[in-house]
Order: C-alpha cells, then sequence, then structure tokens
C-alpha cells in the first residue's frame, strides 16, 4: 500500500514552479520542510508504518492507493484531486484548521477569520474527498457535517525527542518556571490570563519560545500591542528563539509548567490540537490551559495532578498556586497520558487504520 501527501497546498506541478516549487519537486515532490506540520502529520507518522506499507511526499506519475492532502486546499489541489478521483485514487483531506465557522466579531488579527475563499475552498474539498481526517475532535464535528467519513487523529510526538525528566531545580532567584510556546503573533493570547499571571509575578518566571516578536506584534492592533507590552513589563520573562521541536523540548526538560491560555469566545482559536500542551507533558511538565475543547479531551484521559483547566481568573489563581507548592516535582501523569494515547507509533497505526478502512468502505461501493 502506498500513500502520498500533499503538504500545505504544495502540489507538485509546472503551475507550481513560479510560486516557490523547486524543479526537482516534480520528482521528489515539494515538502514544506521548515513546517512543524511536515513533522507531526508525516514524517513521524512515516517512521512507524509496517512493513508494505509507504508514505511518501505525493509525485506526479507515481501510483497511489491514497492520496492525502493535509492542510491543503485551492485550485491546484481540486484539481488534482479530481483527477486521482478519476483514475480510482482513494482522497483523504486533513483539517488542522477552523476555516468553516464564519465569525462577525471583534478578533486580535485578522488571520484568525476565516475568508470567504478560504472558507469555500474549505469546504468543497472536505465535501470532494472520500474521507476527512481532523487534527482535534472540535473540528472533527464540523467536518462531519459536510463528510460522514470523518475521523479525529490527534497530534503525535516522537517518543525518542521526550527527553528524561532530571531531578529540577529553582532557578536562580526561586521562581517557577512557566513555558508557553509557539508562533509570535499568538502571544497575545496570554492575555486571557494576564490578571493571575500578574499576581503571580513575584513567584513565576515566564519563558517565551517563539520566532520573532518585535516583527509579528507590528500585526496586532495598536491597543493590544500596548496591553501586552504593559502585561510583560510586569512580568519577569524570558525569549527564547525557537529553533527546532529537539530544542523546544530540552528546554521543557529543565522543569516547570506550561501552559497555553485562549480567547475562546472566537471560533478559530477552537479547533487547534492539543500539541502546545502535551510537548511539555511529555517531559513531565503539569500543563495550565483555558478549556479548548481539545485540552479537555487531554484532561478526560489524564490524572489531576498532569493537567488542570483553567476556566476562569480563579482558576488560573488556584492552579498556579497548586503549580508553585509542587515546583520541584515533575509529573509522572503527565508523561504517562502522553505515552499512553500521543506517541507517534500508536497515532501511526490509528493512521493506517483509517485509511485502510477508507479503502474498504470505498471498494464496497
Amino acid at each position: 500500500m502506498k500513500v502520498g501527501f500533499i503538504i500545505n497546498s504544495r502540489v507538485p506541478c509546472l503551475k507550481a514552479i513560479g510560486k516557490g516549487m523547486p524543479p526537482w519537486g516534480m520528482l521528489l515532490g515539494w515538502d514544506d520542510a521548515g513546517s512543524t506540520m511536515s513533522f507531526m502529520r508525516f514524517r513521524w507518522l512515516a517512521r512507524f508504518q509496517p512493513r508494505g506499507i509507504r508514505y511518501e511526499l505525493y509525485r506526479p506519475g507515481s501510483f497511489y492507493n491514497v492520496v492525502v492532502f493535509i492542510k491543503s486546499m485551492g485550485t491546484l489541489c481540486m484539481e488534482l484531486l479530481h483527477r486521482l478521483r478519476l483514475a480510482g485514487t482513494t482522497v483523504v483531506f486533513e483539517a488542522n484548521v477552523d476555516y468553516y465557522t464564519p465569525w462577525n466579531g471583534a478578533v486580535p488579527m485578522r488571520e484568525m477569520v476565516p475568508t470567504a475563499s478560504q472558507k469555500k475552498a474549505a469546504e468543497e474539498i472536505t465535501r470532494a474527498s472520500d474521507a476527512v481526517i481532523a487534527s482535534s475532535s472540535h473540528l472533527t464535528g464540523i467536518c462531519s457535517q459536510m463528510n460522514s467519513r470523518c475521523y479525529w487523529v490527534p497530534d503525535n510526538i516522537l517518543p525518542e525527542l521526550c527527553p528524561q525528566v532530571p531531578c529540577w531545580k529553582k532557578i536562580g532567584d526561586g521562581r517557577l518556571q512557566v513555558w508557553w510556546s509557539g508562533m509570535a503573533n499568538k502571544l497575545f493570547d496570554l492575555l486571557a490570563a494576564q490578571e493571575s499571571l500578574s499576581r503571580f509575578r513575584n513567584r513565576i518566571h515566564l519563558h517565551l519560545v517563539t520566532n520573532d516578536f518585535n516583527a509579528e506584534k507590528i500585526k496586532w492592533h495598536p491597543e493590544l500591542r500596548r496591553q501586552f507590552e504593559t502585561f510583560l513589563k510586569r512580568i519577569p520573562h524570558t525569549f527564547h528563539r525557537f529553533k527546532s521541536i529537539t530544542h523546544l523540548l530540552k528546554l521543557y526538560s529543565l522543569g516547570g509548567i506550561v501552559i497555553s491560555p485562549r480567547f475562546l469566545e472566537i471560533p478559530y482559536n477552537l479547533g487547534h490540537s492539543e500539541w502546545k500542551i502535551t510537548l511539555g507533558m511529555a517531559c513531565g511538565l503539569p500543563a495550565l490551559a483555558s478549556p479548548q475543547p481539545s485540552y479537555q479531551d487531554v484532561a478526560r484521559r489524564a490524572q489531576p495532578d498532569a493537567i488542570r483547566i483553567c476556566r476562569t481568573q480563579e482558576d488560573w489563581d488556584e492552579a498556579l498556586e497548586w503549580a508553585c507548592l509542587r515546583m520541584q516535582q515533575p509529573s509522572e501523569s503527565a508523561q504517562t497520558v502522553v505515552r499512553r494515547h500521543y506517541l507517534s507509533p500508536l497515532v501511526a497505526k490509528h493512521h493506517l487504520g483509517i485509511l485502510r478502512r477508507t479503502l474498504y468502505q470505498k471498494s464496497q461501493n
């Protein structure tokens, strides 16, 4: 069984050469090598497939039983999809962002509201595919309204990237290390817990692992920039440049907690996967997080000392107090829930099972 992958709309075709594809992409496939999407939804899963199963980048002219479109939509993707289906190839779309739900309220940045063309393209490929795989249970519910063959496959973590947790020590000033990671243009989400984080400013040190904040913040509304910069002035903090997933997990292995506040009145934020917290949990960091659906999925699978869901500022206060009191204690429960549900070998098996099921169901029609 051979499975081809299209990642982030990188369709290897002559039309794509003018859009940044190197000429050898026609022979080797066109990977978005700098994207974590390529690792967690393709490369890591490919490593754990059994003999006789091959996951590879889609290459024109090769035969595939299944072609998977990961966060890929638009004109070139739909042209390829129709050609594949005419040839009898099974097509699966992987949804990773909620481009389906409109929002008319205020947002910190315009990218959090799908454009009319994004919504149309997402709905078109969702309906046209033989099956849909969504990266969160919330997205699965949305996509299942357009395609009855819709399945949830969470993001995953490569086992050897999860370091053994050392004996944690307080940093020099005796504060709890509080870790947040993500794209700099999403840092404003920390304001969802700013009151509590500010109240604990004498007991915590905030670590932000991200890309260029100074370049990204200019995209924010001026008032939002002012609020965030005022918040940072109150909190002891350190920026760390994101280098790689391996480097991120080495930072996490220093100990502390991982946090992920979110503004959840915005539909876009409801569809995210659990990866932002499970990477830290794999290193023994307890997670403190807003009630995003995927985080609640983790909480239902975990013991209470692995993750705290914080719905109010009072919840954040209580969780931070709890974390400060257990500062030098790695959470074995946090690691356990990752090992049981989110490691790459487990997710790879689940992913392959869905593809096989889709092939079988299609053969019965």
